[in-house]
């Protein structure tokens, strides 16, 4: 598998950290950039020039792990906005994979209408062999 980029965007400093560590045990080949909300996550892909120019190979992200619930930028809210920024042929091959403690049925129909979201993972319900799979999955129907 080729060299992946991934942004993870989640308020909490503990559960970005625990996907960090788990897409590291994936075996996969990744570079891992982090935004704390929706709001400076929508910044930083905005910001493609000058991401690009500093890891060319890596922005935009292949792959966004959303959170739900945050501050500021809700992670349906990033997707309202993202649906606009991913028209854009540079953001085309972007997807994302909701990383969410939400259960809820409604959280997991609200995200349907987006094409670009792959798959809907609840924290702590995975191992790294399946979040690796799920990842792998996931690219390939893009």
């Amino acid at each position: 598998m080729s060299d992946l980029s991934v942004l993870i965007v989640d308020d909490n400093e503990v559960d970005r950290y625990l996907l960090r560590r788990q897409l590291y045990e994936t075996g996969l080949n990744l570079e891992v950039f982090e935004e704390v909300d929706g709001g400076a996550a929508l910044t930083f892909l905005q910001n493609f020039d000058q991401n690009s120019a500093d890891c060319p190979d890596t922005c935009p992200p292949t792959i966004i792990f959303l959170d739900i619930n945050m501050p500021v930028l809700t992670g349906l809210e990033f997707l309202e906005k993202f649906a606009i920024l991913h028209r854009r042929e540079v953001f085309r091959s972007c997807i994302v994979m909701m990383f969410t403690s939400s259960e809820q049925i409604e959280d997991m129909h609200s995200i349907e209408r987006f094409e670009f979201v792959k798959d809907y993972l609840v924290k702590g319900s995975i191992s790294a062999a399946d979040l690796r799979h799920r990842v792998e999955r996931a690219i390939s129907i893009d």
